[in-house]
């Protein structure tokens, strides 16, 4: 009796675990003119792998484990470590692989929760999915969010979300660009908060609303004399679609992001007075089903100096794409880009203004 419970035990539980991961790899191709007044050409293939698994221990709760490594002809080191921040503002350098996901998760018709190390992101829906605040590990990228994640379903068809997240003093697990700083102990904790909606109102298919809290992160203080500041920012999102004919349709997003506190000019480099800007936004027209499976995008956006949280728009920067993807099936999809990027501001010490101009031909299969 004792050893069929056991075997009928090993069986379900043999069933209940499943694998997850995926595989992207592709050429990039970068032409930077330089704010020294030079220029120059990169030329890469780049692999990103991440595989691992999933635990179903019943109908609510389940625990997931991945590892992730990512690398390229342009760097021949190789490397593995697991540590609570990332080798770079970033993520994770090219060369490097870690533990990328490691959480026990609960569900239920109300309620998500995560405990642990795992993947967030909170994007504007479109073919280029783009996030002014929030999103870990895109393009070949490997980040991670250490904390806690709740979610909660309303009635109502909103979801409110809540991440309350570990911030080393070495550095941050997910994209928090300079100036921003962990060195200060008020800084261990930060906090980020979301409204969402993807029920259809008439055209629109996404609402959303965020705020990000980081306390005691900004320091731009160069003579360390006063203690760091909170960075406090707002976002705001929303796309809306149309058809076009019977197959295709016509999807326009946008998205914007305001700063309160942001690190002074002299700091960032963009004048000699005052405090940078902090606003950021973001525009995407999309083409869906132009043909069957293959889609187009246009996406325009500017991030001020003061903007330090996105993952797709560097501070101080103008951008404008033009992305091409083919859903080949459920797990694989192929997909170009071409991105044109120039410095908003000239910075104090630059001869010019940096401008790039990038290209990519990628493919990605998800186990």
């Amino acid at each position: 009796m004792l050893g069929a419970a056991l075997i009928s035990h090993t069986s379900l539980a043999a069933d209940d675990m499943t694998a997850i991961g995926d595989i992207r790899t592709g050429y990039f191709t970068l032409h930077r003119d330089k704010r020294d007044g030079n220029d120059d050409v990169t030329d890469e293939f780049r692999l990103r792998v991440r595989a691992g698994a999933k635990w179903q221990f019943n109908e609510q709760w389940y625990a997931q484990g991945r590892a992730a490594g990512r690398y390229s002809t342009k760097e021949a080191n190789t490397h593995f470590t697991v540590d609570w921040h990332a080798t770079s503002n970033t993520g994770m350098a090219l060369g490097y692989s870690t533990i990328d996901q490691l959480f026990v998760g609960y569900n239920n018709d109300q309620w998500s929760l995560k405990l642990g190390r795992m993947q967030t992101e909170f994007k504007l829906d479109g073919v280029a999915k783009k996030s002014l605040d929030r999103g870990t590990s895109n393009n070949t990228e490997i980040a991670w969010t250490d904390g806690v994640y709740a979610r909660y379903q309303f009635k109502s068809g909103w979801q409110g979300h809540v991440i309350v997240e570990y911030n080393d003093e070495e550095g941050a697990s997910e994209v928090r660009r300079s100036p921003l700083d962990f060195a200060d102990s008020d800084s261990r904790t930060s906090l980020f908060t979301s409204l969402t909606n993807s029920n259809k109102l008439g055209p629109i298919n996404q609402r959303a609303f965020d705020i990000t809290y980081l306390p005691s992160a900004l320091d731009d203080d160069d003579d360390n004399t006063t203690s760091a500041e909170d960075y406090l920012a707002f976002v705001g999102r929303t796309s809306a679609r149309w058809p076009i004919n019977d197959k295709q349709s016509f999807q326009l997003g946008t998205e914007i992001g305001y700063a309160v506190d942001t690190p002074k000019e002299t700091t960032v480099k963009t004048g000699s007075s005052g405090d940078s800007g902090g606003l950021a936004y973001q525009i995407s027209f999309n083409w869906l089903n132009m043909l069957p499976d293959h889609n187009l995008a246009y996406v325009h956006g500017k991030a001020e100096a003061g903007w330090l949280l996105s993952p797709d728009f560097s501070s101080n920067i103008v951008l404008n794409e033009i992305r091409y993807q083919w859903k080949i099936n459920k797990k694989q999809k192929l997909e170009a880009r071409i991105r044109h990027r120039e410095d908003d501001e000239k910075l104090t010490d630059a001869v010019d203004k940096r401008e790039d101009v990038d290209f990519y031909l990628r493919y990605t299969i998800k186990l």
